[in-house]
């Protein structure tokens, strides 16, 4: 669905094109390094676990390229039927972002080397965390009323030729990025394009940290269809 919407988050950058930056440049190091990309057509309920198993033989694998120089952990750990998962449970106290982010620096579900984090302070705090596995991408994360809300900024809607057509567009490519809608929102008085997901305030620590992962990859998939918008238009 794509929204539009004047209510921005605070301290966040008028220049979000210098994240579509960030994302080029994540996939350019990923071709540099010898990867290529792959479509599959999966059943939905399998989505999850087929990407976790991809990328955990990609990281793993011993004849595959090197992405990095730190070490990477697969993205499913083992979890053994049974045993207590208390981060499981939906909580019975809304969450606030300083709850998040300690949660989060304590939780042995995020990575070493995932992401940063850290508090935007405003009359509303903002929860910013830079994915450090999708080339430093700024996912923003608010909590407000009965939802939290995260949310990536895509580029200038100034800079998307054909907007309207391209609007269209976006609305008929909803189902590409799952789990995400597009919005039209105001920073510092320029309209920009923006994905977001929004959650309950009360859900598990584990499904936040799978809507950050969630909407990044999806950051980079919306990328990739405004490429395709171009190629098409022309």
């Amino acid at each position: 669905m794509l929204h539009v919407s004047c209510n921005a988050m605070p301290s966040r950058t008028p220049h979000s094109s210098a994240a579509n930056d960030r994302i080029r440049a994540w996939r350019q190091a990923r071709r540099e390094a010898g990867l290529v990309k792959l479509e599959l057509w999966v059943p939905e309920a399998a989505r999850d676990d087929v990407k976790a198993a991809v990328r955990a033989i990609v990281t793993d694998s011993t004849r595959g390229p090197e992405l990095a120089g730190r070490r990477r952990i697969p993205t499913s750990d083992p979890i053994t039927p049974g045993d207590d998962h208390p981060m499981d449970a939906v909580i019975e106290t809304p969450w606030t972002v300083p709850a998040i982010k300690a949660a989060l620096d304590q939780s042995p579900l995020v990575r070493e080397g995932e992401m940063t984090l850290r508090v935007l302070e405003g009359a509303d705090p903002v929860l910013l965390a830079t994915m450090h596995e999708y080339g430093d991408l700024p996912v923003y994360l608010s909590v407000g009323g009965a939802q939290i809300v995260c949310s990536v900024l895509l580029w200038p809607v100034s800079e998307q030729t054909d907007r309207h057509a391209f609007n269209e567009f976006l609305l008929k490519a909803q189902r590409v990025v799952p789990l995400s809608n597009f919005a039209i929102t105001n920073v510092g008085g320029e309209d920009v394009y923006e994905l977001m997901g929004e959650l309950s305030c009360k859900t598990t620590l584990q499904t936040i940290l799978i809507e950050l992962r969630t909407l990044a990859e999806n950051a980079i998939d919306a990328t990739e269809l405004r490429e395709t918008f171009g190629a098409e238009a022309a």
